[in-house]
């Protein structure tokens, strides 16, 4: 493989990679439900990086599928693969919405909570603090706790088996400059991927923490449940047009 031909494609491989990663259904629903349960940065990455590389490990396994059974087959099953994964965030963000709305509709970070039926317990500590508008601006944290894990592994499943179909005619392309040329375009384009679909959710997760909105936080679960929804149904309508 010539020098010139080796960039070029390690090139559009880069780009192919940064312009994919930038549709929001690659990051957005982990700023969205990061933000709404609070997650630490730390939780954020490891679950966007799982994600990430379930997508690139897919996408790759789909070229190097390409390249036996051609284009057209693994073009099939690559928007197969993305049509599902547009149905689950729907579904997924469908449930999360309800189920935001059957414990309360609203999730505040940090501190205690009141809803019907429990206790009263203050938010810093100090016994004493019977404010029901004070404390029912908190939020249940081993109700937080025993929900979020399950979510964001789910969640991390659904947005990664969506892979990137633009990299067959890539892989196509170079298969014909032989093995390690395939190897370095399949490097060019996870590489890049993962890194900005982590960094993008990291980011925005750590973002959300400055902004404070307190109607918007209040009901910041119910909100992030829907939000998901609409984006897998846009997701679906552009695929199918």
């Amino acid at each position: 493989m010539s020098d010139f031909t080796g960039y070029a494609l390690l090139s559009v491989a880069v780009a192919t990679a940064l312009f994919h990663t930038l549709i929001p259904d690659h990051w957005l629903p982990f700023v969205l439900i990061g933000n709404a349960r609070g997650w630490r940065v730390g939780t954020t990455v490891a679950v966007s990086g799982v994600s990430a590389l379930i997508h690139v490990a897919l996408s790759v396994l789909l070229g190097l599928l390409a390249l036996g059974l051609g284009v057209t087959a693994a073009r099939a099953i690559g928007e197969s693969l993305e049509q599902a994964g547009a149905v689950l965030l729907v579904v997924f963000g469908v449930g999360y919405a309800l189920w935001a709305w059957r414990k309360g509709g609203h999730f505040h970070p940090g501190g205690a909570s009141v809803h019907a039926g429990e206790p009263r317990l203050p938010c810093d500590g100090r016994e004493g603090d019977a404010n029901p508008e004070h404390l029912h601006y908190h939020a249940d944290e081993q109700l937080i706790a025993a929900r979020a894990g399950r979510n964001a592994w789910w969640l991390a499943f659904i947005v990664g088996i969506n892979p990137c179909v633009l990299i067959l005619p890539i892989m196509m392309t170079t298969a014909g400059q032989g093995a390690g040329a395939v190897a370095v375009v399949c490097v060019g384009y996870a590489v890049p991927s993962v890194i900005l679909m982590v960094g993008l959710s990291a980011i925005g997760v750590a973002g959300g923490r400055k902004i404070k909105l307190p109607l918007a936080a209040r009901y910041m679960e119910l909100i992030s449940g829907m939000l998901i929804a609409v984006l897998g149904l846009v997701v679906l309508v552009l695929e199918n047009h």
